[in-house]
């Protein structure tokens, strides 16, 4: 078995053994035909020649010419029976007496001598009905020796038989149809296996099961492998495949062998993922996750036949830009603030080689006025340094566009040691609620002014942001959570979705009101400890 697996591609060997099997099949079946076909040939033989024995043994003529016989004339049936053997297509019937002499036999110079063999017709003398097939003057026989009476009593026997030869030719006769539907059939079968044969090949893409079967295991290593999740469907939606970070990213909204959740499937699936996937992707969000999506047409052979979509989960990531945004910040304003002190000093120096003390001690009041203004009041209240950074990049995000930024002076977050998992979500909620809060204010002017407060007070951590943009109609804040949905055109509408994913996330409570006179507060609430365990 082994040489053929090596020798033999698996395709040949579907054909070898579906021609073998439908062979043997066939074989059995015409051997069992033939079997039965010559048992019924034998017992109609056998009914046939008997008849035949029995309508000749009641004949006059037969019976006169017995029993003249009988009383010792010469006479016989010779020119007699005949004419019966053509009209019942027998090879011979031979009549004797009751000394068994034959008074009829295919050839004349036996007739007038004893039978050949005196056992085989002797029962029949007896009144029994007797078959043999002993071989006689015409070679091997099939022959019925049957008694015949006159006056109730038996006065000869009549002898109706047919040659082996001639048996021979007529099962040949019947069976010949038998043999050839075999043949037909065998042929038709091992046609099938060769077209069998080439669909699996053609269903196997050319590859054996073995070949199958190890491209399989190293392609299911080689995705579970992969940082980015893997998921495709058919065209029902039915999940068929899905790698480890898959599972481990949507959890029990990925079964294999059902069907995709409907929000999941129009977020992976949809058409923008399958139309942006040639130039690098699309990001979307689902949930509390910040995915980047490539999605493509499953094709075998030109035909789709699914989907499968490439995710790469850009929530750590995108926290840990806003971390590093913040923190870059942070040095950038140190690095600004340690240029700007050298210079300072400088001056501080020059007016005190000049003993201008007074002018000395003004300077660096407003020194200290300015920073304190400027970060100062800001590091005081807050000790989080990625937060600081935020703050004042957002601070100078704002500045830039003509808009005063502020922390509430009741603002309080004393030394935080967030789980770093807890810390992006927190970032990524006040990061896109003061973006909200900067693109609400789109005409800025001396009023316009962002406010930001956070305090934390145990392991709940309140954010309020406010501003005075033109606010939130009541109609938007019935959509404004909706994946997409945006005041501001196409292609945006994802800020405030990742906000509620987050805040949802971390146990918390937002809260939308208007401003007074104008513009939006946001008030969040969350849990900074318990919220991923």
């Amino acid at each position: 078995m082994k040489f053929f697996k090596k020798h033999l591609p698996f395709w040949a060997m579907v054909i070898a053994i579906m021609t073998l099997t439908i062979g043997v099949s066939v074989a059995t079946t015409v051997f069992l035909i033939h079997r039965d076909t010559v048992a019924e040939n034998k017992q109609a033989i056998q009914s046939r020649i008997l008849k035949i024995a029995k309508s000749t043994a009641k004949m006059t003529e037969v019976k006169r010419v017995i029993a003249s016989s009988n009383a010792g004339t010469s006479a016989n049936l010779q020119a007699y029976i005949k004419p019966l053997v053509k009209r019942d297509d027998v090879d011979f019937i031979v009549v004797m007496n009751h000394d068994l002499i034959r008074l009829s036999h295919p050839h004349n110079q036996d007739v007038g001598h004893h039978f050949s063999s005196l056992k085989d017709p002797a029962p029949a003398l007896q009144g029994q009905t007797r078959y043999s097939t002993e071989p006689g003057v015409l070679g091997p026989e099939y022959r019925v020796f049957y008694p015949v009476r006159a006056h109730g009593k038996i006065i000869g026997v009549v002898c109706v038989g047919v040659t082996q030869q001639n048996l021979n030719q007529q099962l040949q006769h019947k069976t010949r149809p038998i043999l050839i539907g075999g043949l037909l059939g065998l042929l038709v079968g091992l046609v099938l296996s060769v077209l069998l044969g080439m669909y699996l090949r053609y269903l196997l893409l050319g590859m054996e099961p073995s070949e199958i079967s190890e491209q399989t295991a190293q392609q299911a290593l080689i995705d579970n492998s992969l940082p980015e999740g893997v998921i495709a469907i058919n065209r029902d939606g039915v999940v068929i495949s899905a790698n480890h970070t898959a599972q481990s990213l949507f959890g029990r909204e990925l079964v294999l062998n059902q069907a995709l959740p409907v929000d999941l499937r129009e977020t992976l699936f949809t058409g923008a993922a399958v139309t942006q996937a040639a130039t690098g992707g699309i990001e979307a969000s689902f949930r509390d996750k910040q995915l980047l999506l490539s999605t493509n047409d499953l094709l075998v052979r030109g035909k789709q036949i699914g989907q499968v979509c490439l995710i790469r989960d850009m929530s750590e990531i995108s926290g840990l830009i806003d971390k590093l945004a913040g923190t870059e910040h942070y040095v950038s304003s140190l690095r600004g603030q340690t240029h700007e002190f050298m210079n300072q000093l400088q001056v501080i120096n020059g007016l005190l080689e000049l003993e201008e003390y007074p002018r000395a001690l003004e300077f660096v009041g407003q020194i200290t006025d300015n920073y304190h203004h400027d970060i100062g009041y800001v590091t005081d209240k807050i000790k989080w340094p990625a937060m600081i950074g935020l703050i004042l990049g957002k601070s100078k995000e704002a500045k830039e566009q003509g808009i005063t930024f502020k922390v509430a002076e009741d603002a309080s977050v004393p030394q935080a040691a967030f789980d770093g998992k807890v810390e992006v979500l927190l970032l990524r909620i006040i990061s896109n609620l003061l973006d909200n809060a900067i693109g609400a204010i789109r005409q800025p002017d001396d009023r316009s002014l962002i406010s930001l407060k956070l305090v934390l007070t145990g392991s709940q951590l309140q954010i309020v942001v406010s501003d005075t943009g033109s606010g939130i109609a009541p109609d938007v804040r019935q959509q404004m959570f909706t994946q997409g949905f945006s005041t501001k055109g196409p292609h945006r509408g994802y800020g405030m979705g990742i906000i509620h994913a987050a805040v949802t996330a971390l146990h918390g409570q937002l809260a939308i009101t208007d401003n007074q006179p104008y513009g939006t507060v946001m008030t969040v609430l969350v849990e900074t400890k318990e919220a991923l365990k």
